[in-house]
């Protein structure tokens, strides 16, 4: 049981006072370790949750969250009656044609490579990173196969505009009497899309099915299936019913397949962070403690004095922890106000300093996005909480016990 006494000490003590300006000078450094300890491990979580959770729904919201095919990876010639099939059996999907090649796009002089993808106008109907960011007009033109959609990125480099024609080479060659030559066609630019990721921005080109199969003379056929789920939680149950009602000589890759290396990275970096991160509270930790034993020995004198007042023991322990974890609560607070403020507003900070340093400080080459994603966990949140505290708790016992120890009896007779 805590008295209003024992607190009462305890803030007395921590108080600077003239005569103990260097003391004081170490506790603030303590608390403000800590708080800069918390803080910084809120605000390189919270990114790292953001730069996750956005590549994956980037990555998934293009490419599906699973990929039909061939095992032997041949053109699919019958793919309507494969996709109705799973159309009727399946709730709760959605599933596309898609077609895929490469591509060197010539614009007034300018050439870039870039990745072709032939799909049909109600891909990007049932894409939520789609919806209400295309104009239905240009949707409409897609759909009759009037032209293509390029990135806003590669719009920008290109100084493309609306209903521009740019030529488009396949390596994808035909034999003439003059032996192999590439294919190359015109055509006209209907739309712009902005997936936020720069990787696609500058070098996705959306092309009708239908157009992009003329394109390359190849009928009906297309290379897969991108399936879309509703519930991501239900991915393993619908790649189960899936498989089930294919063909013995097709497979199903999911999304975790198409791209292990990155993801199982970003999860150890992740990891490895934190921990990294964590001895910054730490190092913070054993500051409290050299305060802590500082406090002690210049308090032997006021120590003997309660001790010959009557104050048992156990109450100078409770004097001393509480002192110290009111540096510990405090600087855990104020990390966590510094730490949530500046994730609210990173990407103000980050505008500001580019201002400021005149340079690009997160390069969107690099660094895949526009804007700095940061998602705010509150579990997460709650676990550096409970790490900070719980370090400030276990800081002050060694000192708090030290001051057990002072015996009255030896402080009178030195003094």
């Amino acid at each position: 049981m805590i008295t209003f006494f024992e607190i009462w000490v305890s803030w007395k003590y921590l108080l600077p006072k003239t005569r103990e300006k260097f003391f004081s000078i170490i506790t603030v450094f303590s608390f403000l370790g800590i708080a800069l300890g918390v803080a910084t491990l809120i605000i390189v979580m919270s990114v790292m949750n953001g730069f996750r959770e956005e590549l994956t729904s980037k990555i998934l919201g293009v490419n599906g969250h699973l990929k039909i095919q061939p095992i032997n990876n041949f053109k699919i010639s019958n793919n309507k009656k494969i996709s109705n099939s799973i159309k009727d059996n399946i709730e709760n999907i959605d599933i596309s044609e898609v077609l895929i090649g490469q591509g060197l796009i010539n614009y007034k002089g300018l050439s870039t490579g870039v990745l072709l993808k032939g799909v049909s106008k109600s891909y990007f109907e049932e894409r939520k990173i789609f919806k209400h960011k295309i104009i239905p007009n240009h949707l409409k033109g897609f759909k009759n196969n009037k032209g293509i959609f390029i990135g806003e990125k590669l719009r920008d480099r290109l100084n493309i505009k609306i209903g521009d024609s740019i030529n488009i080479i396949s390596p994808n060659s035909y034999e003439t009497i003059f032996g192999n030559l590439p294919r190359s066609n015109n055509f006209k630019v209907i739309g712009f899309f902005s997936i936020g990721m720069y990787e696609y921005d500058s070098s996705l080109v959306f092309m009708p099915l239908e157009l992009m199969q003329n394109f390359l003379n190849l009928d009906n056929h297309i290379d897969f299936f991108e399936i879309q789920i509703e519930n991501f939680d239900e991915l393993d149950k619908k790649n189960r019913e899936i498989l089930a009602l294919l063909p013995k000589y097709f497979k199903t890759i999911d999304w975790r397949e198409l791209n292990p290396s990155l993801f199982n990275a970003i999860e150890v970096e992740r990891n490895v962070m934190f921990l990294i991160l964590s001895l910054i509270i730490i190092v913070a930790a054993f500051n409290l403690i050299s305060s802590m034993i500082i406090l002690v020995s210049s308090k032997s004198r006021d120590i003997g004095v309660l001790r010959v007042l009557g104050v048992s023991k156990n109450q100078l322990l409770k004097i001393f922890m509480i002192n110290g974890l009111i540096i510990g609560i405090c600087g855990t607070i104020l990390g966590l106000l510094l730490g949530l403020l500046f994730c609210l507003n990173i990407n103000e900070i980050k505008a500001f300093l580019e201002l400021f340093l005149d340079s690009d400080l997160f390069s969107e080459e690099i660094y895949f996005f526009s804007r700095l994603p940061v998602i705010i966990e509150v579990e997460q949140i709650l676990k550096i909480t409970l790490i900070s505290l719980g370090l400030s708790f276990f800081a002050t016992i060694y000192p708090s016990i030290r001051a057990t120890k002072v015996e009255p009896i030896n402080l009178i007779k030195w003094e």
